[in-house]
């Protein structure tokens, strides 16, 4: 995602204050106590400090507790960050790179987990399900060019954390993923083998909501990377990190979790809806 304003804005306010006390980062990183890495990467956003860094740079600045207050009012909103998908697809490189800088957060991340009630998630569509996907998405906003080659391409590329040691990922779906298809009833069911194979992938568990059981609502698809949620909407994606809100989501996923079938469970579920489906074609 690309730096949001409100982290641009918190991260523009703690270096006009390390201004008014050092003039280089070097020089307050040591008044501090901080290594000078960490503190160019609060100072440009691509970090978020905690309420504790943000009360070491008050006092290591000599500043007020009125500026205290103003910063964590500003770290506080940070936390909600919401992107359009069109300013996304304005930067250069335009949804593909966006898929691209989301492969780097799902490499960086030891724990992923994803609920999504009526779609394959991304990290285990076939390359032809995410095809038809990306060439029959309806035009409801104005998401720019969308080159599906490009896009197919990039999404493949992102499964590679999935054979990648030391990772835990857990994908939640609902029985309505298994049974809708964004194009043909032959691209589906190649995407239910593929399914199936995924469930003997020892990074990855795989479990299945099944009709009618519905233990959250309203039932949003989201996901997390280690203690960040992003919820994907129809015009922008909402990213969380505030420990309240994202505890919410855990609590949610787990009791998804509880509901879904898995492992045998899982792989019966999937073969009897895949029949259907060839009786129906």
């Amino acid at each position: 995602m690309a730096l949001s304003p409100r982290r641009a804005r918190l991260a523009a306010r703690l270096k006009a204050i390390r201004a008014g006390v050092a003039p280089s980062g070097t020089e307050f990183a040591r008044i501090i106590g901080w290594g000078q890495p960490r503190l160019s990467k609060l100072e440009t956003g691509k970090q978020l400090p905690t309420e504790s860094d943000i009360q070491a740079w008050v006092a290591a600045a000599g500043a007020c507790e009125s500026v205290a207050a103003e910063l964590l009012g500003l770290l506080a909103a940070a936390r909600i960050e919401y992107v359009t998908h069109r300013d996304e697809s304005r930067i250069e490189g335009g949804l593909t790179k966006v898929s691209d800088a989301q492969a780097v957060l799902e490499a960086r991340a030891t724990h992923i987990a994803e609920w999504q009630p009526a779609m394959v998630p991304g990290l285990v569509q076939t390359a032809a399900y995410a095809r038809e996907l990306f060439e029959g998405r309806p035009t409801l906003t104005d998401p720019g060019d969308v080159d599906p080659d490009a896009m197919v391409t990039a999404r493949v590329r992102r499964q590679d954390v999935l054979y990648q040691p030391g990772r835990r990922i857990e994908l939640i779906v609902g029985e309505a993923a298994l049974c809708s298809t964004p194009g043909t009833i032959g691209t589906l069911l190649g995407q239910l083998d593929r399914l199936v194979s995924v469930i003997d992938l020892p990074t990855v568990e795989l479990g299945i909501v099944p009709f009618p059981v519905m233990p959250v609502m309203p039932l949003s698809s989201f996901y997390m990377h280690d203690d960040v949620v992003y919820i994907e909407t129809l015009t922008a994606e909402q990213q969380l990190a505030e420990p309240d809100e994202v505890a919410v989501y855990v609590k949610a996923f787990g009791m998804l979790r509880e509901a879904a079938v898995t492992g045998p469970n899982a792989v019966a579920l999937i073969q009897r809806v895949a029949a259907e489906l060839r009786v129906r074609s």
